[in-house]
């Protein structure tokens, strides 16, 4: 049947929407590349500007100098300087433990844990100190509090959850003063955490 002056077939239409959605969707994806770009140019400059200023000195203008933005396109994207630090912070640590491929032998192979743990810090090593120079409490605090996540169980009891916040606060303060002979550091970090275990488990 012929179709009425200025219509369109049911085929015709759809084809028509499907182009339409397509184009649509192109712009999607190339403002999303765009945010991609912009963020990771922003976090470049951050990294680099970071290297040699301390945190609560670092200023947005120059970030925004360094990034070759405006100040509005930093804003849109973060709230501060703070709020981005916290996201590349939360992002490193996510990949540290990523990397702890023996997370869960805290309590079946301790020694495989301490040196897990010491493994995953060290392959971020460039990046933990660039981020967390001068404050590795931070880092620290940061690890504790996922790793206390980890272990729900020790959570339900104070006195668990108090010795692992001294087994992971102990063990990483130490991995980052690096002033010690690695092997001697493991092996004493190790046999002091098979202690607080056997602590741990006559609470139980």
């Amino acid at each position: 049947m012929p179709l009425p002056a200025g219509g369109e077939s049911a085929e015709t239409g759809a084809s028509s929407f499907s182009n339409q959605f397509e184009k649509e969707w192109r712009k999607v994806e190339r403002t999303d590349l765009r945010i991609i770009k912009t963020k990771k140019t922003i976090r470049e400059a951050f990294l680099r500007l970071r290297e040699k200023n301390a945190l609560e000195k670092m200023r947005v203008n120059k970030l925004c100098e360094m990034a070759l933005v405006n100040k509005t396109t930093f804003y849109k994207h973060y709230q501060d300087i703070y709020a981005l630090s916290g996201e590349i912070e939360d992002e490193t640590i996510h990949a540290i433990l990523d990397d702890f491929a023996s997370i869960n032998a805290l309590f079946s192979d301790t020694d495989s844990f301490i040196r897990g743990l010491y493994g995953a810090f060290k392959s971020r090593e460039g990046i933990i100190f660039t981020l967390f120079g001068g404050r590795m409490n931070v880092l620290v605090d940061k690890v504790e509090r996922q790793l206390v996540r980890h272990y729900p169980a020790l959570g339900a009891s104070p006195e668990k959850e108090i010795l692992l916040s001294f087994l992971i606060k102990g063990a990483s303060s130490v991995f980052m003063e690096a002033r010690f002979e690695e092997n001697t550091m493991l092996t004493t970090l190790s046999t002091v955490a098979r202690q607080i275990i056997r602590q741990m488990e006559t609470r139980e």
